[in-house]
C-alpha cells in the first residue's frame, strides 16, 4: 500500500512538474510592420503580456506586411496586428466593404485560409484587431481574454494622445507603460 501511495505521489508531483515548466523559456513573438500605429499596440500588448502573465514577449518588426506574414507562415510570429481593411485586401476581397458582416467573413476565412485566430478589435481609427496563431490560442488559452483588457480601454482621443507623447521607441514604451498604468491594467 505504500509502495502504491509513493508512486501515485512521484507520479502527481512530475505531472505538476511537467505543466509548471509548459511557458519556461518560450518567447511569444509579435510582429507588425514598420509603422507608428503598428509599434505602439505591440508595445501595448508587449507590456500587458509580460507585466500580468510573466512570459517573455518580442516585438518583431519587418518591412512591410508580405514579409510578416512570410514569418507567421515559418511559425516566426505568434501574434500581429492587423486592420479590417488590410485583412479583406489579404482574404483578396474590396478593403471597402467593412461593415459587421466584413469582420464575421475576417474572423472566419483567417482561420482557415491562414490558420490565425482573430480577436476583438481595439478602438482608435482606423480600428485594428489583434491576431494570434491557433497553436499560440492553444498554448495560451487565457490571452485573448487579456488583450480584450486592452480593447476596452483604448478609444480614438486616448490612442491619438499617447502616438502624439511617443516618438523614438524608448518613449513609446515609456508612454505605453503610463498608459497601462493609469488605466489600472498592469
Amino acid at each position: 500500500m505504500k509502495k502504491l501511495l509513493c508512486c501515485i505521489m512521484v507520479v502527481s508531483v512530475l505531472a505538476v512538474a511537467q505543466l509548471a515548466g509548459a511557458c519556461v523559456g518560450r518567447t511569444l513573438h509579435i510582429g507588425v510592420p514598420n509603422t507608428a500605429n503598428e509599434r505602439m499596440l505591440a508595445q501595448l500588448m508587449s507590456l500587458l503580456i509580460t507585466e500580468r502573465t510573466g512570459t517573455s514577449v518580442k516585438i518583431d518588426v519587418f518591412r512591410d506586411s508580405r514579409e510578416l506574414y512570410g514569418a507567421v507562415k515559418k511559425g516566426e510570429v505568434n501574434v500581429l496586428v492587423e486592420t479590417p481593411g488590410h485583412a479583406l485586401e489579404m482574404l483578396g476581397k474590396n478593403s471597402g466593404a467593412i461593415g459587421s458582416d466584413a469582420h464575421d467573413f475576417i474572423k472566419k476565412n483567417y482561420r482557415s485560409t491562414f490558420n490565425l485566430a482573430w480577436l476583438e478589435s481595439f478602438g482608435g481609427s482606423p480600428q485594428y484587431s489583434p491576431v494570434l496563431t491557433i497553436e499560440t490560442l492553444g498554448n495560451y488559452p487565457a490571452l485573448p481574454k487579456l488583450l480584450a483588457k486592452l480593447a476596452g480601454a483604448l478609444n480614438n482621443d486616448a490612442y491619438a494622445r499617447l502616438l502624439k507623447s511617443s516618438g523614438s521607441a524608448d518613449n513609446s514604451r515609456k508612454a505605453a507603460r503610463d498608459f497601462l498604468k493609469t488605466k489600472k491594467l498592469i
